[in-house]
């Protein structure tokens, strides 16, 4: 299913990936795009495309200093970073992977220009890459410090603060559609067990009435059988009674 170039690089044949083969295999490396978009991250944390994006959290929270007033900042992170794994910085989707058809509904929520609503100043990302999902804060920018208090404002406000966005809708929109399409792979898988059941029903039925006119066939048989043997015996007899 796969090929190893000459620099020892797994290069996978795509088009013969597909989501039956990710479903019973996820850990094949070029199912990782699948993973982070189909699979819980959080209860398989080592499978392909999980273990990276759980990575680059890590990578997020590890730059937050110590303390109780930036426990609000890992706690986003936490919530948000994983509905990100799918994003072109974890690596999970590049093109050598197979990716589902959700993944371009994801991909066009536009979550992937994505920043924390914190001052880079207030953490340690120093040069690293990380620095670009912090903002470069000026004095109108909001820093949220109490994540529960900022969740409990006024939908208007929340609004405001840019926590309900056109892109939280757009998630929402590809979320209920990934539900949708599961509900509707469930119903076909339901609805062909019933078919199946049916047709098993159906077989028993007729292997019953198989079974009754087997049986009924069987006791003319013996009638004909016995009707023969008397008439026989009735013939044998008159002779006898001829020769007498």
């Amino acid at each position: 299913m796969a090929q190893y170039a000459t620099n020892n690089k797994k290069i996978f044949c795509i088009n013969k990936m597909s989501k039956e083969i990710c479903e019973s295999n996820p850990n094949d490396p070029g199912c990782s795009c699948y993973n982070v978009v189909m699979k819980d991250c959080t209860a398989n944390p080592d499978i392909p495309g999980c273990k990276e994006g759980n990575e680059w959290k890590n990578s997020l929270t590890s730059v937050i200093p110590e303390g109780t007033s930036f426990d609000s900042a890992r706690r986003i992170i936490n919530i948000e970073a994983p509905e990100r794994y799918y994003c072109n910085w974890v690596g999970a989707c590049t093109d050598d992977k197979y990716k589902p058809p959700e993944y371009d509904d994801l991909l066009n929520t536009g979550r992937c220009t994505w920043k924390l609503n914190m001052c880079a100043s207030n953490v340690n990302v120093g040069e690293s890459i990380n620095a670009k999902f912090f903002r470069d804060c000026s004095i109108n920018e909001v820093v949220f410090t109490d994540l529960d208090s900022v969740y409990a404002q006024d939908p208007s406000v929340q609004v405001m603060l840019g926590l309900r966005t056109g892109d939280n809708a757009a998630l929402i929109a590809a979320k209920n559609k990934k539900l949708q399409l599961e509900l509707r792979a469930q119903g076909r898988i339901e609805e062909a067990d019933r078919l199946a059941k049916l047709d098993e029903q159906e077989t028993i039925r007729l292997e019953k009435l198989d079974n009754i006119r087997q049986d009924i066939e069987n006791k003319n048989e013996n009638k004909k059988r016995l009707l023969l043997v008397l008439l026989g015996a009735a013939i044998l007899i008159s002779m006898l009674i001829l020769i007498l």
